[in-house]
């Protein structure tokens, strides 16, 4: 078994107003999603305690610039993750896709069951709600497994990814968008940065958030809509392409073709206007491509 080795980095750590006491262990910390979560508890003020694989690499060096507590550790090593969760009130965690994914969920759920955590944050998919999403997801049952354990929970199911877009300007101004999606199917877009946002209203209002699963996104359009906005923001037509389906999956990786044939066949929903409602600084697709550069970028 893996040696496992605790790193604790010195520690410049000063609680803002009304900062919360908890401390906080972030799984996939030097990831998108957890690097996310680790900026939104330390602003709330929480003290956070990092899981990743290689505490002396430079994205998890960078972390430690940012106030946190480093630990080694990997969601496969089930030793690991007692030791991590030694002191720990309240774990948050995702899952990327990998063959073992179920395992290693399963692995975070009986450890944090061990360590009676307060609270425990799963970032899952809107893909995997149960009863709706792809069936046979490690997800959806990584989160049913949870939901049995009787670990207090939140599970958190983003939709599609802003990011997904990033540095993806020249393709779409030469090729315009490609899609298998009727023109009025809904989509749904989540920023990565808003994931963290909830991640730290769960952990601060647990009246509110626990034992419920949410889809989460920012915004709500049509594809339509979708493609109008890449239009305005770039100051540019850009034309959309509608192929058949079975052409379209044809041409993506065979492990990802279940995924996209539900995309289109069911796709990702949520209550975006109660959330907007609820938390009106929310980031919208126009706003971020805006943001990240995208701005009148076809008259370049």
């Amino acid at each position: 078994m893996r040696s496992v080795i605790l790193l604790i980095m010195t520690i410049a750590y000063w609680p803002v107003a009304g900062a919360a006491s908890e401390l906080v262990l972030v799984g996939g910390a030097t990831g998108n999603q957890g690097n996310a979560v680790v900026d939104e508890l330390l602003e709330r003020g929480y003290a956070v305690r990092c899981l990743t694989r290689k505490p002396e690499g430079k994205k998890a060096l960078r972390i430690a610039d940012r106030c946190a507590e480093l630990v080694q550790g990997d969601y496969s090593d089930p030793a690991s993750l007692d030791l991590a969760m030694k002191g720990v009130d309240k774990v948050f965690f995702y899952s990327g896709y990998s063959r073992n994914e179920l395992a290693e969920g399963n692995n975070v759920i009986a450890a944090a069951k061990q360590a009676g955590i307060k609270h425990l944050v799963y970032s899952s998919g809107a893909a995997a709600e149960p009863g709706k999403g792809v069936a046979g997801s490690p997800k959806m049952q990584i989160e049913l497994n949870l939901v049995q354990s009787g670990v207090p929970y939140t599970v958190l199911r983003p939709v599609a990814f802003m990011e997904n877009f990033d540095g993806q300007q020249q393709r779409i101004l030469a090729n315009g968008i490609v899609e298998s999606r009727s023109p009025d199917r809904i989509l749904a877009f989540i920023s990565i940065r808003d994931i963290g946002f909830f991640a730290g209203e769960a952990f601060d209002h647990p009246d509110v958030w626990l034992g419920r699963a949410e889809n989460i996104a920012g915004d709500r359009m049509t594809v339509r809509e979708y493609v109008d906005t890449f239009s305005q923001v770039m100051g540019t037509e850009i034309v959309y392409t509608r192929m058949p389906l079975e052409e379209y999956l044809a041409a993506l990786p065979k492990p990802i073709r279940p995924l996209f044939q539900w995309y289109d066949q069911v796709g990702y929903d949520a209550d975006v206007d109660a959330l907007q409602a609820n938390y009106p600084g929310l980031m919208t697709l126009n706003g971020y491509l805006v943001a990240t550069g995208w701005k009148d970028v076809g008259h370049q």
